[in-house]
């Protein structure tokens, strides 16, 4: 557990450490606005590889190594992006960290609903929690590092841009630190749960034929509206709130959309094993219904979406150990092509909510989120229908 808790908090640490060090990274590279960005794309793309390699890696290598290895591309991408002397090489350790990255979601998030069973929703929505954490202290981190470089040029970044060169290595030679303890740790850790050659998980037999694919189908769609709807969320609720609070108070809702999803799931951790994870999903959906119902009351929008998070927050974490459940042994296999498919969903999602503002202005935000979430809550109800196995309540 304390391993899964700092991998974690590695993970969201370092995702959320991109946008924040733009400015730096521009600063020591002389590259510009586009081509800054072009270091979340690298980390997106080696992500996509990342995931669909997880599952042959596992099946290959086991459970410690795939997580050394894993580790092992998170700092070594982490000191590329952080020391690399040219524009290029950042790219490239951005990529491995996206490869990183990739493998350990998929790698991480199985494990510990296996190794933690019949508690897996429990212990997955706990470790997430602390993903969480580390993406709301990152960019606090990175602020606090650039004001400290301001302040110690009396002319300012306006003047010397080049007074906030020295945060990327700061800022990610730190996350490879925290790296080489995870390889440490990993190689360290007493005990991992066998992987699946031929057995089944407690005792289910997995789907099969037209069933194995018609589960591969609502799975995917499950984790695709799930990420389109939290990057939706993320994304339009400061333009939505902006007319009533404000450019700069309007963006405090993406702060408290995180907070809430990240405190979400270290509630939802309390009683995850208590409920059947089509039922906590299902409890969420309605959650976040309501949530979207009062954003579009200016009086408590920002609560609204406070309410969004804590809806969403344990969808995830659950859908993981439902999606271990339903497919039993295939399960390795079958799940990083669910996960890619969910890392598609912000292609599709947030663009459509910005085609829905365009069309009827930005208080049309809560009612495409809306539409979004009910999708989401059918294709939860189809495959509760299906008869997974995951409908068996756990036991003790």
């Amino acid at each position: 557990m304390a391993l899964g808790l700092l991998v974690f908090l590695h993970l969201g640490l370092l995702l959320a450490a991109y946008g924040p060090s733009f400015a730096a990274l521009q600063a020591r590279h002389g590259v510009g606005v586009a081509e800054v960005g072009t270091s979340v794309s690298a980390h997106f793309a080696g992500g996509f590889v990342g995931v669909l390699m997880a599952g042959l890696l596992i099946a290959r290598l086991g459970y410690r190594r795939s997580m050394v290895l894993s580790a092992s591309l998170l700092a070594l991408g982490g000191a590329g992006v952080g020391f690399a002397g040219s524009w290029s090489l950042v790219l490239v350790g951005a990529a491995f960290v996206g490869l990183g990255y990739g493998i350990a979601v998929v790698l991480y998030n199985f494990l510990f609903a296996r190794a933690f069973a019949p508690a897996g929703a429990a212990a997955v929505n706990l470790v997430n929690g602390a993903y969480g954490v580390g993406a709301i202290a990152m960019p606090a981190l990175i602020g606090w590092l650039m004001g400290l470089a301001i302040a110690r040029d009396p002319g300012g970044i306006a003047r010397d841009p080049a007074s906030i060169a020295q945060v990327p290595p700061l800022v990610f030679g730190f996350t490879t630190a925290l790296g080489l303890v995870v390889i440490a740790m990993a190689a360290w850790v007493p005990w991992l749960p066998p992987t699946r050659s031929g057995s089944t998980a407690r005792g289910s037999a997995p789907p099969a034929g037209s069933r194995l694919a018609g589960g591969v189908v609502l799975f995917s769609a499950l984790m695709f509206l799930y990420v389109a709807v939290e990057v939706a969320t993320a994304a339009w609720a400061p333009t939505h709130l902006a007319e009533a609070l404000g450019v700069a108070r309007s963006a405090l809702a993406v702060s408290v959309f995180w907070g809430a999803l990240t405190a979400g799931r270290f509630l939802a951790a309390a009683f995850a094993s208590r409920l059947r994870p089509g039922d906590l999903i299902l409890g969420g959906m309605a959650l976040t219904l309501v949530g979207v119902a009062l954003a579009h009351v200016p009086a408590v929008a920002l609560a609204g979406y406070a309410v969004v998070g804590l809806g969403l927050a344990p969808v995830f974490p659950t859908a993981v150990v439902w999606i271990d459940r339903h497919f039993g042994e295939r399960a390795d296999r079958v799940a990083p092509w669910i996960l890619a498919a969910g890392n598609l969903g912000p292609v599709v999602g947030a663009p459509a909510v910005g085609v829905a503002v365009a069309f009827a202005g930005p208080a049309v935000v809560p009612s495409a989120l809306a539409l979004l979430l009910v999708a989401l809550g059918a294709v939860v109800v189809a495959i509760r229908r299906g008869g997974a196995p995951a409908g068996a309540a756990p036991t003790r």
